[in-house]
């Protein structure tokens, strides 16, 4: 696995292109997708090459939870961080919730995620 690829799954391509070039000023190999179907299927072609995904909560064709589990079906280890604009999603799966905050609190959010130091919900 490589310990720095991300892939970054949001319907909004302007978020991604936010997302993407602040993570990879920041040392991160980025994907990304605006369709989350086509990222799961990339994911299941390419299991263990990602260490973290992060995921709008709401998208058109699946949202961020079901997204997330499915991928933890493929890879267990998998760093799963669902964004939200309210920060008040519920689940019972090992994903990180954040809540959409400025780029240095993502970016703090991920480096924080991949060396396993948050805990099961990390809301900013």
């Amino acid at each position: 696995m490589f310990t720095k690829s991300i892939i970054i799954v949001d319907d909004d391509p302007d978020l991604i292109n936010v997302y993407s070039e602040a993570l990879k000023m920041s040392g991160y190999d980025v994907s990304s997708f605006t369709d989350p179907c086509l990222a799961y299927q990339h994911i299941k072609e390419n299991p263990n090459q990602y260490s973290l995904i992060i995921t709008d909560d709401k998208m058109h064709d699946m949202n961020g939870l079901f997204l997330g589990t499915k991928l933890l079906e493929i890879d267990p280890k998998l760093n799963v961080i669902i964004m939200s604009d309210f920060g008040d999603l519920e689940c019972s799966y090992k994903f990180n919730l954040l809540k959409r905050a400025s780029i240095f609190k993502l970016i703090n959010a991920v480096n924080e995620s991949i060396s396993g130091s948050i805990s099961h919900e990390y809301k900013i």
